[in-house]
């Protein structure tokens, strides 16, 4: 499993539940997020680059900010990053433990799914979004809500572009393995196996389309589960009790153009409504004297190191955030309304069902305004009761991850 932490972190709870049911489970974890599955008591395996410093890069930043012609050309440098790498690492542990099921993500799918049938394994997809064919959702692609044929036609268009770009790399790797060469996408193929795909996101966030939550495609809800949320420290506790519920900001796994000027932008925010607020720079590094001008003492206060979210966000009033599915998960459980101010991916997807459902807003625009950040707050703390509704509906967090467990057991054939 790749990504960031809001990819990997569902895949460590799945994979601890399998553990503490007797499985013998390895974590195939970027070598940054390896601690996911070492705080569950799961061996990991380093798999792949490290994913902070692939989002801290030059051409991540290009791709997520730049003009048309960088995002192309970003596009083209990333396109095969980390690769190789994957390829070895995961051909390595596959090949070594033989497994009977390969659970992967939609970012790692095509080095696992061969992979996987060179050792006669089932393949499991664990996705964090809807992301197949069909005729109401396009996460990613910045829309929603258009006719179904054209929505099925984007997806069409998306997956034979992509299957065009990639099929030679995953052809080559088939080779070494002695496979026949592929000649469909990888979604195609997978259901042509029959492969079970586990939508590890809410209903009561995101209905079904039509084709999703049978057999092939279930819901689950969000993941979760043990460990308990780590206490916070004192010292954060105290600055918490000593005023009003702050407004948390976290700028996440997302790179900022500036992270400076955006801390900067927040203050003069939230100061302006005459709130408190936590931020949290996440996979941004700011320079020292940033750090001590909004330190412990501050009505605006950095957080330094990582903060459990189920621990902090339910003594915030407002969250700020990325739009990221697993801050999405973490701020419908703590029922708080949230502003999401999207940066990729199925960001801008998540910020949309938060308004659809009454529980947040979106800030839209590529560099908000203090004023608009303020709007947004406002109008997002207006929205409380529609969170704490949803807080109510979410499927519980232990019996989606025990589902989902459920669903790997079902591909483990009962003698090899």
């Amino acid at each position: 499993m790749s990504g960031t932490r809001g990819d990997v972190q569902p895949a460590s709870h799945l994979a601890a539940e399998l553990h503490s049911r007797g499985h013998d489970v390895v974590a195939a974890f970027p070598p940054n997020l390896t601690s996911l599955a070492t705080d569950h008591g799961v061996p990991v395996e380093p798999f792949g680059y490290d994913t902070r410093a692939h989002l801290a890069s030059a051409a991540v930043r290009r791709g997520s900010h730049g003009s048309v012609i960088d995002r192309v050309r970003s596009a083209g440098e990333l396109w095969n990053l980390g690769w190789a790498e994957m390829t070895r690492d995961l051909s390595a542990i596959v090949h070594r433990d033989r497994p009977d099921v390969v659970v992967t993500g939609i970012t790692t799918e095509q080095v696992a799914a061969p992979l996987a049938e060179s050792v006669r394994a089932a393949v499991v997809g664990l996705h964090h979004a809807p992301v197949r064919t069909n005729d109401v959702h396009l996460p990613g692609f910045g829309a929603d809500g258009l006719p179904a044929p054209v929505t099925r036609a984007a997806w069409s268009a998306y997956e034979n572009v992509l299957w065009t770009a990639t099929r030679r790399r995953e052809n080559t790797v088939r080779a070494g393995l002695g496979l026949p060469s592929a000649r469909r996408p990888v979604p195609y193929r997978l259901a042509d196996s029959g492969a079970v795909e586990i939508q590890a996101y809410d209903p009561a966030l995101c209905p079904p389309p039509a084709g999703f939550d049978g057999d092939r495609r279930p819901l689950v809800g969000f993941l979760g589960g043990a460990p308990a949320p780590s206490p916070l420290h004192s010292e954060l506790a105290a600055w918490l009790d000593a005023g009003d519920p702050p407004v948390h900001i976290g700028f996440g796994s997302m790179p900022l153009r500036a992270a400076e000027r955006s801390l900067g932008r927040v203050s003069e925010a939230v100061r302006s409504l005459g709130l408190r607020a936590l931020v949290a720079p996440g996979w941004n590094d700011l320079d020292r004297d940033v750090e001590q001008e909004f330190g412990p003492d501050a009505d605006v206060r950095v957080l330094s190191g990582h903060v459990d979210h189920a621990a902090l966000f339910p003594r915030c009033s407002v969250v700020v955030h990325h739009g990221g599915a697993g801050t999405t998960a973490a701020v419908l459980r703590a029922g708080r309304p949230a502003v999401v101010r999207p940066v990729s991916a199925d960001q801008p997807f998540w910020g949309r069902r938060l308004e659809d459902v009454g529980a947040g807003v979106m800030l839209r625009g590529d560099d908000p305004t203090p004023s608009a950040l303020a709007s947004a707050i406002e109008a997002a703390a207006a929205r409380s009761d529609g969170a704490r509704r949803m807080q109510d509906a979410l499927v519980d967090p232990e019996r989606a991850v025990a589902r989902a467990a459920d669903l790997v057991e079902s591909r483990i054939p009962v003698a090899r």
